[in-house]
C-alpha cells in the first residue's frame, strides 16, 4: 500500500460495528485462545474444509454486492476469487461473515477519488484500496482502485482482513487484538494495518524490495513479520485452522508482535 501513514490523511478510521457477543460465542475461532494464551490445540495433517469454497461462495452471492462502475469480467472475476479464497478455510469464519453487516465493494475508475463514491474526503490520493463503516449506513463499503488490482496482488486480501475485523471480529476480541500490538505499535490505527499487513502474507508471501520500502508501518511491518511471532500464529490459525501453526522449526515463540 503506496502510503505516507494510513489510507487517510488524517489517521481517521471507521466507525465499525462487531460482531454481537452471541454470534462470537456461537461461533467461536480458536485463534483467539491461541492469542490470548499463547497455544491452542493444533492440527497435523488437516484439510481444508470440503464445502469451504461453496460456503464461501454462498456469503458472496448473499451478503456482498459488487459494483463494477466499468471494471472488466477479468477485473470483477479476480475479486471474488480472492474473497473465496480468503474466506474458504475457516467455516467458523465464513459464518461470523455470514452473521454481521452486508458489504458493497467499488471498484474504482482510473482516475477517480474514492469521495466521488461516497468514501470520506480523507481518504489518501495514493491509497490503492479502502474499507469504510458507519453506523448510519446500512452496509459496510470496499473501495478498490481498478488500475492497482493488477500491480498489487495483495490488494483485495488486504481490505478484507480489514472487513473481517471491523465486522466479524467482537468487541472483545478487537480488545485483545489491540493489547497485543498496541505495545509495540502505539497506535490503533496502526495496528489496524498490521493485522492487514499479516493478513495478506497469508495469501501473497512473496514480499518485493518495493514492499519492504513502503512508507510508515506498511514497509516496517512487513520487515518485523517472523514466521515465529505470536501475531504469525494468530493470523495463520484463523484462516487455516487446519495447518500446523507457524514456526514449528523452534519450538517456542520469540516474540508476540511483527
Amino acid at each position: 500500500m503506496s502510503l505516507p501513514n494510513y489510507e487517510t490523511v488524517d489517521g481517521s478510521t471507521p466507525e465499525i460495528t462487531p460482531l454481537a457477543e452471541e454470534h462470537g460465542r456461537r461461533l467461536p475461532l480458536s485463534a483467539f485462545t491461541l492469542l490470548a494464551g499463547g497455544d491452542v490445540f493444533e492440527s497435523r495433517g488437516g484439510k481444508p474444509p470440503a464445502d469451504g469454497a461453496a460456503r464461501a461462495r454462498a456469503y458472496l452471492k448473499a451478503q456482498v454486492t459488487l459494483m463494477p462502475h466499468g471494471a472488466s469480467a477479468e477485473h470483477i472475476q479476480r475479486v471474488e476469487a480472492d474473497i473465496v479464497r480468503q474466506l474458504s478455510g475457516n467455516l467458523q469464519l465464513i459464518g461470523r461473515m455470514e452473521a454481521s453487516r452486508p458489504v458493497t465493494i467499488d471498484l474504482i475508475p482510473p482516475g477517480q477519488p474514492m469521495a466521488k463514491y461516497g468514501y470520506p474526503r480523507s481518504v489518501s490520493p495514493l491509497a490503492a484500496g479502502l474499507f469504510w463503516d458507519h453506523p448510519d449506513w446500512e452496509r459496510a463499503r470496499i473501495a478498490l482502485r481498478q488500475d492497482k488490482l493488477g500491480s498489487e496482488p495483495h490488494l483485495v486480501f488486504h481490505e478484507v482482513a480489514h472487513a473481517i475485523q471491523g465486522l466479524a471480529f467482537t468487541h472483545e476480541e478487537n480488545e485483545l487484538v489491540y493489547r497485543t500490538l498496541l505495545r509495540t505499535y502505539r497506535q490503533r490505527a496502526r495496528v489496524d494495518e498490521v493485522f492487514a499487513l499479516y493478513s495478506e502474507r497469508e495469501f501473497v508471501p512473496q514480499v518485493t524490495a518495493h514492499d519492504l520500502r513502503a512508507p510508515g508501518v506498511y514497509g516496517l511491518a512487513r520487515q518485523r513479520w517472523n514466521e515465529e511471532h505470536l501475531f504469525t500464529r494468530f493470523v495463520r490459525n484463523l484462516y487455516f485452522p487446519y495447518k500446523p501453526l507457524a514456526g514449528q522449526g523452534s519450538g517456542g515463540f520469540s516474540s508476540s508482535f511483527g
